[in-house]
């Protein structure tokens, strides 16, 4: 599970940094994680409005910061 850990918080921050592939948000966006607790990330990810705002922004943030809790870098 960690892998799908560590997917979610590169998946969200390349997003946020404008440093994901063309299809990368799609990808996450789309496809469904085993991981109850990322999958619970992916979906309030899919929920922030495009184009991305400064309240979506701050949103994605949070959300990363609750998918690094406990990740070993």
């Amino acid at each position: 599970m960690k892998d799908e850990q560590r997917y979610t918080v590169e998946a969200i921050s390349a997003f946020l940094a404008g440093t994901g592939g063309e299809w990368d948000w799609d990808d996450f966006t789309s496809c469904p994680l085993r991981d109850r607790r990322m999958e619970s990330i992916r979906r309030r990810a899919l929920a922030v409005d495009l184009p991305i705002d400064e309240e979506g922004e701050a949103v994605l943030r949070t959300l990363v910061a609750e998918a690094k809790a406990g990740l070993d870098t």
